[in-house]
Formats: structure tokens, C-alpha cells, sequence
């Protein structure tokens, strides 16, 4: 006589989250959360309406652009400008919404949950259907990420190509040659979108190449990535030969005089260790939390004694490589008069998530480890909604004080004020 083996609830809950179900109920969800009442919660400032100006003039005049956004001083960069990729990607948006910003930032939001899906199938690939549900959990439903998805500017695409570098930095470990063009291409791209850490990929890439894929480290490949590295400032080597050189001014001015990077190492080291847990814990946890960051140490600890095992994840390790070269190159960025502001990770956020995942994961080799990631999960989630839901009925306001809404109202009201007349 057979017997069935009866599936528990822990054994449906297990097959669960590893479904096709669970994923598309859960990318739905962290899309919906993003995009609900998006209207209300947009702020739309001085960067997001000069932005509008140079897309609107395109599209009502026909005056073409070759430049994007400045640098400027929050990088200690002067007036170099970015190149016009971001405002291009933009621009079908402005003109399906003609000229309703709430249709770009819907793209953009968009764009944020493709990284978070993308981030899924990478992390089944780095640790198994387990990591791929932290990282979906966390990336999906962090408040400070939520937020983050708001913010209708140039560093938010960085979620989605820092997920695309990765996946190109994954070809590479397998020696796959094609991924090559496809990570200069992103190296390039993310230069245009991100805010500092991206500056760092291609050094990336290569001592990714270098150490697991140096038979193909070779001079065919390496011109490959230049290529398309290059090919993403094509615009603004256009621009600077029709405008007598101005951006090589810049460039020069920025080598000869800025102090954006600077060795006054001591100076800033202490800032910038707090600015790095208080950035992993509010992108991780949903805000800064002292708490969280000794928990993450604790974690830290703890993966010493699985440091042997650890070490034979490649795909693990290039993710750590992608982390730690951008924060040791960062302790020398002078950015804005010696200030770094939390942005300049965004290509770093899910990247966090990865690492902080993977590690949680290590204590389900301990005893009764495994409740502490579920503790964990049933906080995290907890507590994340709750934030979330003050921030939905009336906590917005201490983020966004002035909304796009609001400034709806303002000018519907001098309209109304003006009955007619020319103003």
C-alpha cells in the first residue's frame, strides 16, 4: 500500500517562493507601490523643470540637443556636462503625457522593478532560489528604495543598468567574449546616469576579466569595450567640436585645478564610514538604523566561519569586488566642498541588497539559524509597511514639503485669478 508524504505548510510556503506565482505576484506588487497615487508624491524642482524646458523645446520647436545634464559641483566636476541619453529616454514620455512629468517618472519606476526582476534571475544564479527571494523581498519592498523610485532624476536609471553591468560582469566570468561590448557599452551609459561609484566600472570589469577570465583578456576584446565605452560620449564630442572646444575647457580646468579627488585620506575617512552605513542600512533596512548596523556586523562574523565556502561563489565574489572597489576609490572624492551625498551609490543600492542577502542566507548553517531569517523577514516587512502606509495618508509631506500637485493647484489658481488677461 503507497502512502503520499503530506506537504506541510513550511513545504508549500518553500515550493512557493520559488515559483513563477510568487514572482510575478510580488514584482507586481513592488511595481503597484511605486506608481500608487505617484501624481500626488512627485516632486518636480529645478533639475526635473530645466530637464522639461530642453525636452519641450525639442519636441515643440524641433531644437535638437547634444548635452545633458552638468556635473557640476556636487561632483567638483564644474560645468562638464553629462551626455543626453537620460533626457533622449524621456523624451517619448514628455510627449505621450504631453508634457505630464508623471508619465517619465511612471517610466522610470518602471525601469527600477525591470532591475529588481532582473536581480531575481541574477541572484538564482549566485546563491539559489532562497537569495533570489531576500533580494526580491528587500529590493522590492524597501521604504528608502520606494522613495528612491520617486525621484524623477538621472541617477534612478542606474538601478537598471548597475543589474545590466552585473549581468554583463557574469558573461565574463563564463568567458563568454560578446559581453565584453555590452559592458563597455553599460560602463559608458552608467556615466551618463549615475551619480559617482559608476565612475568606477570600468576598472571593474577589467580585474573581473582579469581574474577569472584572463585567456580572453585579449587586445580584440579590450578594444571592444573601449569602443562602445566611447561610442556613449559620441554626442558630446560632437557638441564640443561645434562649440570651439568648451567641454575640453572644462575637462582641462577640472585636471589642472579641481580637488575633486584629494589624499587628504585621514580627513575623510571617518565620514565617509558613517556615510556608508547609513546609506547600506537605510537602502537594506528602510532607514538609518544603529541597530541594524550592528546586526549587519554580527553577520559579518558570522560568514568568517563559512569564509571557505564563501570564496568558491565566484559570482559572489564579483558582486563583493563590484561593492568594494567603489567605496575604497570614493574615500578620496572630495565631491561637493568635501561632501558626499547618499545618490552617488544608486549604482551600488542593488548591489547592497545582493550582499546582504547572501550573507543573511550563511546563517541557515547554524542551528535554528533559519529563525532568525524569518524574524528578520516578518520585521523587515513589518516594519517597512508602516513606513510605507504613514508615508501614503500624510507622512509625505516631510520628504516632499512642495509636490507637483501642489504647484498644479498654484498655477490653476493664478489662471483662475487672471479671468482672461495676459499676466
Amino acid at each position: 500500500m503507497s502512502t503520499k508524504k503530506r506537504i506541510t505548510f513550511v513545504d508549500f510556503f518553500l515550493n512557493f517562493i520559488g515559483s513563477k506565482y510568487f514572482l510575478l505576484i510580488a514584482i507586481s506588487l513592488a511595481f503597484l507601490v511605486r506608481v500608487l497615487n505617484l501624481h500626488r508624491f512627485l516632486g518636480f524642482y529645478f533639475d526635473q523643470g530645466r530637464d522639461a524646458l530642453i525636452i519641450w523645446d525639442f519636441l515643440k520647436d524641433g531644437k535638437f540637443f547634444l548635452i545633458g545634464p552638468t556635473i557640476g559641483p556636487t561632483m567638483g566636476v564644474g560645468d562638464v556636462p553629462r551626455g543626453p541619453w537620460y533626457l533622449w529616454l524621456l523624451t517619448p514620455f514628455y510627449w505621450l503625457g504631453k508634457g505630464n512629468p508623471v508619465f517619465p517618472a511612471w517610466f522610470l519606476s518602471f525601469s527600477v522593478v525591470s532591475a529588481i526582476l532582473i536581480l531575481y534571475f541574477l541572484c538564482l544564479k549566485i546563491g539559489g532560489k532562497y537569495l533570489a527571494f531576500l533580494s526580491l523581498i528587500i529590493s522590492g519592498f524597501s521604504f528608502s528604495l520606494i522613495l528612491s523610485s520617486h525621484w524623477l532624476s538621472n541617477p534612478t536609471l542606474m538601478y537598471l543598468s548597475s543589474v545590466l553591468f552585473l549581468w554583463s560582469l557574469f558573461g565574463i566570468i563564463e568567458k563568454k567574449e560578446k559581453y565584453f561590448w555590452l559592458s563597455g557599452f553599460l560602463s559608458g551609459m552608467s556615466m551618463h546616469f549615475g551619480g559617482a561609484a559608476d565612475m568606477f566600472y570600468p576598472l571593474i570589469a577589467f580585474l573581473i576579466a582579469f581574474i577569472w577570465s584572463r585567456k580572453i583578456l585579449n587586445f580584440k576584446n579590450i578594444l571592444f569595450f573601449s569602443s562602445f565605452y566611447v561610442f556613449t560620449f559620441l554626442p558630446q564630442v560632437i557638441f564640443d567640436i561645434r562649440h570651439n572646444g568648451v567641454i575640453r575647457k572644462g575637462l582641462v580646468q577640472f585636471l589642472s585645478s579641481s580637488r575633486s579627488f584629494d589624499l587628504s585620506f585621514w580627513e575623510f575617512l571617518r565620514a565617509r564610514i558613517y556615510l556608508y552605513l547609513d546609506t547600506f542600512s537605510e537602502v537594506v533596512w528602510g532607514e538609518k538604523s544603529l541597530l541594524f548596523i550592528l546586526f549587519f556586523v554580527l553577520l559579518l562574523f558570522f560568514a568568517l566561519f563559512e569564509f571557505k565556502e564563501i570564496k568558491k561563489n565566484k559570482y559572489f565574489l564579483a558582486v563583493l569586488i563590484s561593492i568594494v572597489v567603489p567605496l575604497l576609490g570614493m574615500l578620496f572624492l572630495r565631491g561637493d566642498k568635501g561632501v558626499i551625498y547618499g545618490y552617488y551609490f544608486t549604482g551600488l543600492y542593488l548591489y547592497f541588497v545582493i550582499f546582504f542577502s547572501f550573507l543573511l542566507l550563511q546563517l541557515s548553517k547554524f542551528k535554528r539559524g533559519y529563525l532568525i531569517i524569518v524574524l528578520f523577514i516578518l520585521i523587515f516587512l513589518g516594519r517597512n509597511f508602516y513606513l510605507l502606509s504613514r508615508y501614503f495618508i500624510y507622512d509625505f509631506r516631510k520628504y516632499n514639503p512642495i509636490t507637483l500637485e501642489d504647484q498644479l493647484k498654484a498655477i490653476d489658481w493664478v489662471y483662475q485669478d487672471a479671468k482672461g488677461r495676459d499676466f
